[in-house]
């Protein structure tokens, strides 16, 4: 039977467009895109505090941790201040990732192993409080395997490459993903994926083997401009199933 696969929605870029002035309106709010988000479907809200506090910001990790009625789902850097934001708040997950002030949206996935012993100290700390954490990595072996010694609870794909490529690279780069997947499940993690999944591609990754997971947010926000969010979250749903 086929894994039913849980649709997390990042709101990572309706705060986008209230930060562009500055911050200076109140909208739009995040507690009511969460809402209808979860209207839609949403079993899960994913944010990311960055650094450079360019969309998410520490008010809406507060709000939302306070009000959101599904898993919440944070996203943030391997740094120790990261970490006391998550012990403070308590979100249901974290999800360590990549970050560079320069780069316009996450480029890759985080090298786990060559931050092993940093990430396996921030995990433990978590994981004592009952926050799950996900490890958001490129398709690698080796970097399941860290994953997995740093005792990650789920990984979760970087699918943005695999969606942009064409022919038979990307029939390599599926392929390169399947594997990945397979290992992660043997060694006991879940299987999440996320990055520039589209309604097309999402129909494509529901095949990738174990998949228990998505995570969406600019196509969502994007098609929220002519469907409406609660409507664009109903139709991803709908191909989830």
């Amino acid at each position: 039977m086929k894994n039913k696969i849980r649709l997390g929605v990042n709101i990572d870029h309706a705060a986008t467009l209230r930060q562009v002035r500055g911050g200076m309106t109140s909208y739009p709010n995040m507690q009511q895109i969460a809402e209808l988000a979860i209207q839609g479907g949403a079993e899960q809200i994913t944010i990311h505090l960055r650094e450079d506090r360019r969309h998410i910001q520490e008010k809406d990790l507060r709000l939302l941790s306070d009000v959101c009625t599904v898993p919440l789902n944070l996203e943030m850097a391997a740094q120790w201040k990261m970490i006391q934001f998550a012990r403070k708040y308590k979100p249901d997950w974290c999800c360590f990732v990549p970050e560079k002030r320069e780069e316009l949206t996450t480029e890759g996935g985080l090298n786990v192993k060559i931050n092993q012993k940093k990430i396996s100290q921030m995990t433990e700390k978590l994981q004592f409080i009952g926050i799950e954490c996900s490890m958001f990595i490129d398709p690698n072996l080796e970097q399941v395997n860290a994953s997995f010694e740093v005792g990650a609870d789920a990984v979760e794909f970087h699918t943005g490459h695999w969606v942009l490529l064409k022919g038979v690279k990307k029939q390599a780069e599926w392929k390169r993903l399947c594997k990945a997947a397979e290992l992660a499940h043997s060694l006991g993690m879940g299987v999440h994926a996320g990055h520039g999944l589209d309604f097309e591609a999402t129909k494509l990754i529901t095949k990738l083997p174990y998949l228990e997971e998505v995570n969406i947010g600019h196509s969502l926000i994007c098609y929220s401009l002519e469907l409406g969010l609660k409507a664009a979250t109903k139709k991803m749903k709908t191909i989830l199933r």
